[in-house]
């Protein structure tokens, strides 16, 4: 009788992991190029394997619901399942009755497929308008005398992606503002370009910036021993943040 040992049982798990992880490096640099190029094969091997561990802890352990929530990581943000922009992302992962991780593979398919036509629109037209009006705003021009910066935030939202305000509302919008004030002030962004710099950045690369892998040149740029000073570290942010939309546009053009 063979007696398989629990190395040997964690050995095999391991190289099927490792076998999985080279085949999404392969499939993720088709599904989502630019991005794998702008982050970096270790970074995108480090968000494979969160991917696999976030997961988990949604039920998803199949190859196939593992391979969507990993690609929704790249379609929206690291965190994505943690972001106040996604409620329907909520609904689905945090639904206690949907305890079979194919049924919930499923409705959180259709809840993107809802999602989808309705704020990034058809092969994202909307979301890449947005991100054309936003490389044509100038922030000076979004402050105005007598106006709190929250006013501010939330009017340059509604016109350079109107979209995701009427989809989440006035009001989840300003709190999701909020907390973009909140985690500018943590990284010293404090002045006003630097919290609308956030905001923009929170509703474009997802909440979790600061620490998603797919953003690495952002987290360098927020690093304060880099930048010690808070106005430089704003300045570099901000110009590396337009060449990012820059190049964006750049290769959606060319697509």
């Amino acid at each position: 009788m063979w007696t398989i040992r629990q190395e040997q049982t964690e050995a095999f798990r391991q190289h099927h992991l490792q076998k999985f992880e080279d085949e999404m490096v392969e499939h993720l640099k088709k599904f989502s190029p630019q991005q794998c190029r702008v982050a970096g094969e270790p970074a995108v091997r480090q968000v494979i394997r969160m991917g696999i561990e976030n997961g988990g802890k949604y039920g998803f352990t199949n190859r196939g619901p593992l391979r969507f929530y990993i690609e929704l990581m790249f379609m929206f943000g690291s965190y994505f399942d943690t972001d106040p922009q996604y409620p329907w992302v909520n609904a689905v992962l945090n639904d206690a009755e949907s305890v079979d991780q194919m049924v919930r593979a499923d409705r959180l398919f259709n809840a993107m497929n809802e999602y989808l036509p309705e704020v990034p629109g058809p092969e994202n037209k909307n979301y890449l308008q947005a991100l054309r009006r936003l490389s044509e705003t100038k922030i000076a021009d979004l402050l105005r005398p007598n106006v709190s910066l929250e006013d501010s935030a939330f009017q340059g939202l509604l016109a350079v992606y109107p979209q995701t305000c009427e989809y989440l509302g006035e009001r989840k919008a300003r709190s999701i503002i909020q907390q973009s004030f909140t985690v500018a002030s943590k990284h010293g962004l404090t002045s006003p370009k630097g919290m609308l710099l956030v905001v923009a950045l929170t509703f474009f690369m997802g909440h979790g910036f600061p620490a998603d892998h797919l953003c690495n040149w952002i987290a360098r740029r927020l690093d304060e021993e880099r930048f010690p000073d808070p106005a430089k570290r704003t300045e570099e942010l901000y110009t590396k943040a337009t060449q990012y939309v820059k190049h964006v546009l750049a290769e959606s053009a060319q697509a």
